[in-house]
C-alpha cells in the first residue's frame, strides 16, 4: 500500500468515526406520546424537567415543546438530551391561551398529565414522574 493510499484509508477511517460519534452524540431524544386527548384543536405544551428542585418550583425547565392537536393523539420529540433522570408535565391547552385552565375550585378544566402517569390527584413528586433517557427514550402519557 502506497502513502497516499494509506493516508486516504486513515483519513477515510477517521471521518466515518467521527460521524458515527456525532450521530451517536446527536441521537439522545426524547418521544413523547400523547393519548387521551377528547377534543382537537389547541396545542400540547409540556416541559421536561431534570431535577426536583426545578420541578417542584416550577423553575426552569430544560426544554420546552408545543405541538398542534387534531386528533385524540399527539407527539412530542425533544432532541439531544443528555443521559440523566427527568420529568415532564404537560397539558392540552385546548383554548390556546398559554395557560392551564380550571374552573372556580381550582380543578383543571383541560386535559394534564405527567411522565409515568402517576395515580395523584395532585401534581406528584419529582421522584414519582421521573424516568431515565440513555440513548432514544419514548414514553407516553395518558391525559388526565
Amino acid at each position: 500500500m502506497s502513502r497516499s493510499e494509506y493516508r486516504n484509508l486513515t483519513l477515510g477511517s477517521m471521518l466515518a468515526a467521527g460521524f458515527t460519534l456525532t450521530t451517536s452524540a446527536l441521537a439522545d431524544q426524547l418521544i413523547i406520546d400523547v393519548t387521551g386527548i377528547d377534543r382537537p384543536g389547541g396545542s400540547i405544551m409540556a416541559a421536561v424537567f431534570d431535577s426536583a428542585e426545578a420541578w417542584e418550583d416550577n423553575g426552569k425547565a430544560v426544554a420546552v415543546d408545543k405541538d398542534s392537536v387534531y386528533g385524540p393523539s399527539a407527539r412530542l420529540i425533544f432532541p439531544n438530551l443528555p443521559a440523566g433522570d427527568y420529568a415532564v408535565k404537560l397539558y392540552h391547552d385546548e383554548d390556546n391561551n398559554g395557560k392551564l385552565d380550571s374552573n372556580m375550585l381550582g380543578i383543571p378544566s383541560e386535559g394534564f398529565g405527567f411522565s409515568n402517569n402517576p395515580n395523584a390527584l395532585g401534581e406528584p413528586d419529582f421522584e414519582e414522574a421521573a424516568f431515565i433517557i440513555n440513548g432514544d427514550t419514548r414514553i407516553e402519557i395518558n391525559l388526565n
